[in-house]
């Protein structure tokens, strides 16, 4: 049996974690794309923000919980290994990246 999403051919799918790899070949190149599912983290980090909504910052206050592999991808691991507080932060800070706060508060 071949699953598709649209060109896309499901080529692993891991039921453990829900990561699922697809293959698309455009006939000069194959492609790779993995998904990952992030639903529950999602609505976990929105349920913590309402949870501790008008608490004050406090010393390992957890501010974000996100994949690993976006941290990678989007240089915060780099970043944080480099010292880079005020890109972690930026990041962190951006309207854009607020489904991955845990806490709301400009950091």
């Amino acid at each position: 049996m071949i699953v598709r999403d649209g060109d896309w051919k499901l080529f692993d799918y891991d039921f453990h974690t829900g990561r699922s790899v697809w293959v698309m070949d455009d006939g000069d190149r194959t492609h790779w794309r993995t998904d990952y599912p992030v639903e529950n983290l999602v609505r976990q980090n929105q349920f913590t923000r309402h949870a501790t909504a008008g608490n004050a910052f406090g010393e390992w206050t957890k501010v974000a919980s996100m994949p690993l592999n976006l941290a990678h991808s989007e240089n915060l691991v780099r970043a944080h290994s480099e010292g880079d507080d005020r890109y972690v932060k930026r990041w962190l800070n951006n309207g854009d990246n607020r489904a991955w706060r845990s806490f709301e508060g400009h950091l």
